[in-house]
């Protein structure tokens, strides 16, 4: 078959065209990842203003109690210290928060323990004060083949939506992992909390899910889910070469299960 140098041309400005969609369908992936994380923040905010107003109370009391009060150098101290806590306890909260919002693209494997901390910093209030009992049961020095920023993600909106299923009616919240053969983890997080029906737990994945019916609205099991949260991190996982699936009922609690690979075995095309 002779050359033609025309067909030669075009194939080679096809393949360029296809490098440079690739290009932006990655830039765009990074941008839905930061815009998730932001819509996952505002989710926070009303949880992080209330928790922020909770530990400036006593700061400030402390504080006009101490000015109130020069010579009393014990109550002083006291009052300082105090207020040193409080400080230091908003200063955790808020690099948390910050945290979230930054990239760790240099990071391919998360400690998950830390990354459990750092989740239940973001969130600033302790699940026991909604009235959920966290029971974790991670060994120190597991880790796992994602990147931290992704599993944070994750494990921030299955903890929104465990905690929401429970909201006034309590219960238990259970984090625990297991690892299976070739080394990859298994992460469980499970709720005792209102479940899910067979539709939602058939579209809880899918950034296309239906917005609930009104005459649902009254039935909390039918608005599990924030928005793309659950896509997103189905997509998270999968490109860290994992996988996540649930089991759930009405009325008998909702169990996530989170595959992720081991350490140094990632899959995902931003820590190749």
């Amino acid at each position: 078959m002779p050359y033609d140098a025309k067909l030669d041309n075009d194939r080679d400005v096809l393949l360029g065209r296809i490098r440079e969609m690739e290009s932006q369908i990655q830039g765009l992936e990074a941008d839905l990842d930061r815009t998730s994380r932001l819509a996952t923040l505002g989710i926070l905010a009303g949880m992080i203003a209330h928790e922020f107003n909770n530990l400036l109370t006593p700061v400030m009391s402390y504080s006009q109690l101490a000015i109130a009060s020069p010579d009393d150098r014990e109550l002083v101290s006291k009052a300082l210290m105090r207020t040193v806590e409080g400080a230091e306890q908003l200063s955790k909260i808020a690099s948390a928060i910050l945290g979230f919002l930054r990239d760790d693209d240099q990071l391919a494997d998360a400690d998950v323990n830390r990354v459990v901390d750092l989740t239940l910093e973001c969130m600033a209030k302790d699940p026991q004060k909604a009235g959920v009992q966290l029971i974790r049961r991670i060994p120190n020095g597991l880790r796992a083949g994602i990147r931290p920023i992704c599993l944070q993600q994750v494990l921030l909106n299955l903890f929104l939506n465990a905690i929401d299923a429970m909201r006034g009616s309590g219960g238990e919240l259970r984090i625990t992992s297991e690892v299976e053969a070739r080394g990859e983890i298994r992460l469980t997080i499970a709720d005792t909390g209102c479940g899910m029906s067979r539709d939602m737990i058939a579209q809880a994945f899918s950034p296309l899910k239906c917005r609930p019916r009104a005459e649902d609205e009254a039935n909390r099991s039918s608005r599990r889910g924030h928005g793309l949260g659950l896509a997103i991190c189905k997509r998270l996982v999968e490109e860290a070469g994992g996988g996540i699936d649930l089991q759930s009922a009405p009325g008998q609690g909702t169990t996530f299960h989170v595959r992720l690979p081991a350490p140094g075995q990632s899959q995902s095309r931003r820590s190749a």
